[in-house]
């Protein structure tokens, strides 16, 4: 494999997402949990305000109080705890009065609702996005720009979040609150069962992820080393953490670099030859459900977003008398570091009346949602010490049942020489292409079509995909 080109992040400016109730690569959404930090209180406030201004919301100043606006969820979110709550830290905070314009749920396939209704001309001032998802939003020309908002409010983004912004042509359209990173959890009892030692952070690599699994495949027991959802995240994941692009310097398709086919060889065979996992057939049967790690304990190790977490914490949805382990996310052997990750951010359509009081509204929600105690992790920039200081005193807590550190948290999700790079592909008609991969990956992992074909077809329908979005 290549050397890898990635840049490499900050200690903690890179900050992780321990998301309760955020939904992983092709994954179902958790639970949440408590906690406080008296360190991360003094993140809030006039942080990022640039020098000799008061920040909107402070104790001399609200400009925006009694203002009414509409926040876009679902029915679930709203009337879930967290939501709750960071209505009453906005009012709190800022005087500014959240209304829910509840949305139902997008259905695979749909057009986002949100989407429909802003470009109908709906008045709504704050939604909430992955990147991707802002992508289509922008493209669609819904989405106001937070540039002139921050610099009328001196307030200063860059600083605040740095590369974790989500821009589009040079101009930034969502801020982010917190960041889901990938890592790997392992069943100690399945383990301790083999007689097999527990793997260590240093040099966790595929190459060793891989034999590890094979020691702990047991076939007669019904029970997996590996478990990997089939995603189009995955089928080119050795690419991602190679840092080779979707794209070719003149805008084309770059799924015929031999990384692409590679990746996805290898992902095919860790179900289909050396059966450590469900094969794709036997995932897409429904006999092994996504989260089969926790609900039947027969998957040694289980590489996921860091959603999953939430749910190690939830003994009464998930009951289970193992304990259970965390690991960063595997790398490719000869490649620095790295794991999978993406941001949820907010977001302010062009639609809203009231941009500058969604703008505070936002801010306030994207330096302080993590101190509300539901194992937020924030993609603000946090200094060492104060990242360690929140792991210790609201994360480690939660996974006293199974004796998770905080040096297994920092590991996984602020260590400095660790590369987090997206899970998705962004880029020209992004959306299209994971869809290719889906549909193509899919046939060539169930054995339908044979991996020069799968490879070959990728490459023409994205760039026949790029060029229609090009052109458009």
């Amino acid at each position: 494999m290549r050397k890898n080109h990635m840049k490499r992040g900050l200690a903690v400016s890179l900050a992780a997402l321990m998301a309760f109730g955020a939904v992983g690569c092709g994954s179902s959404a958790s639970t949440e949990t408590t906690g406080s930090t008296s360190a991360a209180n003094q993140e809030s406030g006039n942080a990022g305000t640039a020098e000799g201004t008061t920040a909107a919301g402070s104790e001399n100043e609200m400009p925006y109080a009694g203002v009414k606006l509409k926040w876009a969820t679902t029915d679930n979110a709203a009337t879930g705890s967290e939501h709750q709550e960071m209505v009453a830290m906005i009012k709190e905070k800022t005087g500014i009065e959240i209304e829910f314009s509840i949305t139902p749920t997008t259905k695979s396939g749909e057009m986002d609702k949100v989407l429909v209704s802003l470009m109908a001309g709906d008045d709504i001032d704050i939604i909430s996005r992955t990147p991707l998802q802002l992508e289509e939003f922008n493209n669609a020309g819904v989405l106001a720009s937070l540039d002139e908002l921050a610099q009328n409010a001196g307030y200063d983004m860059e600083a605040m979040y740095g590369s974790n912004l989500t821009k589009f042509d040079g101009q930034t359209y969502g801020m982010p609150a917190y960041r889901d990173i990938w890592l790997t959890y392992y069943n100690k009892k399945i383990f301790d069962d083999a007689g097999v030692e527990y793997p260590s952070a240093e040099g966790w690599t595929w190459e060793k992820y891989v034999e590890t699994a094979q020691k702990l495949t047991d076939a007669s027991k019904n029970i997996y080393g590996s478990f990997i959802g089939d995603d189009p995240a995955t089928m080119y994941v050795l690419a991602s953490q190679s840092g080779v692009s979707a794209y070719k310097e003149d805008g084309t398709a770059n799924f015929d670099d031999p990384i692409f086919r590679e990746s996805m060889e290898w992902f095919g065979s860790l179900g289909n030859e050396l059966k450590i996992q469900p094969s794709s057939l036997d995932q897409a049967s429904g006999t092994h459900p996504y989260n089969e790690f926790l609900v039947n304990g027969n998957i040694a190790m289980w590489v996921q977003g860091g959603w999953v977490a939430s749910t190690l914490a939830d003994q009464e949805k998930y009951p289970r008398d193992w304990q259970a382990g965390i690991l960063p996310m595997p790398y490719p052997e000869g490649q620095e570091p790295s794991s999978l990750s993406i941001n949820s951010c907010y977001a302010i359509p062009s639609t809203s009346k009231n941009k500058e009081a969604a703008f505070e509204a936002i801010r306030v929600l994207c330096e302080n949602q993590y101190l509300l105690g539901h194992g937020r992790v924030p993609s603000k920039n946090l200094t060492e010490d104060e990242a360690k200081s929140y792991v210790e005193e609201q994360l480690v807590p939660i996974f006293t049942h199974d004796g998770i550190t905080a040096e297994d948290l920092m590991k996984g999700w602020f260590d400095a020489d660790r590369n987090y790079v997206s899970e998705k592909i962004m880029g020209t008609a992004d959306t299209v292409i994971g869809q290719i991969f889906t549909e193509e990956g899919t046939l060539y992992l169930q054995g339908q079509k044979s991996l020069d074909d799968t490879m070959a077809s990728i490459q023409k329908r994205a760039n026949e995909a790029i060029k229609e979005a090009s052109e458009q």
